[in-house]
């Protein structure tokens, strides 16, 4: 069970560093005449991706992380079509948007530092957690978005955030797996029984 869990997980952030390497490349390089298509881009791909989460709720055994999903999805969903509402305002849109990404995927992450990292027997996995808390203040930053006046110059500081997202995602793949040892001293004191 918790290997098919790990298993989940290694996938998921593998997809999770992709998607937001993607998306850090695409806000540095993105021209500030087209921020606004991004940001209406995001918004329905918000909105799409909520849809395909309350599907699988639905589909799903209604476990209490499906509830929680769910909730999320929702959240999701309607920050998508405030996005869509008030592009306009858009230096509030993206730092909405994507310091709600960031706080989610710090906690997500520090959730996973303490459950996974900490029992995998590896030195240094505190640092996953420090990470997950840098990433939680990151977001919050954006989310506040306290200082930066031009979009440009926030579509900047957005993507070095999601390339930072990505580089923590990778680490957290390294940190959740247990190492080899491990796996076989349990089956070892297991056997003994």
């Amino acid at each position: 069970m918790l290997f098919q869990t790990l298993d989940k997980l290694k996938r998921q952030s593998i997809l999770a560093a992709i998607l937001m390497m993607a998306l850090g490349v695409v806000m540095l390089i993105c021209p500030e005449s087209y921020v606004n298509t991004l940001v209406v881009t995001v918004g329905y791909g918000m909105i799409v991706f909520a849809i395909v989460e309350m599907l699988e709720f639905l589909a799903s055994k209604k476990a209490l992380i499906h509830y929680i999903l769910f909730t999320g999805a929702l959240i999701i969903a309607i920050l998508g079509v405030f996005i869509l509402i008030y592009n306009q305002d858009l230096l509030k849109a993206l730092g909405w948007l994507f310091g709600f990404v960031l706080v989610q995927d710090g906690l997500f992450t520090l959730l996973n530092a303490l459950l996974f990292a900490r029992r995998s027997n590896r030195k240094g996995w505190w640092m996953l957690a420090v990470l997950a808390m840098a990433l939680m203040v990151l977001g919050v930053l954006i989310f506040l978005n306290p200082w930066w006046d031009s979009p440009s110059l926030l579509m900047k500081v957005i993507g070095g955030a999601l390339l930072f997202s990505a580089l923590v995602s990778a680490l957290r793949l390294v940190w959740i797996w247990p190492f080899k040892s491990a796996e076989k001293e349990g089956v070892d004191h297991v056997s003994d029984r």
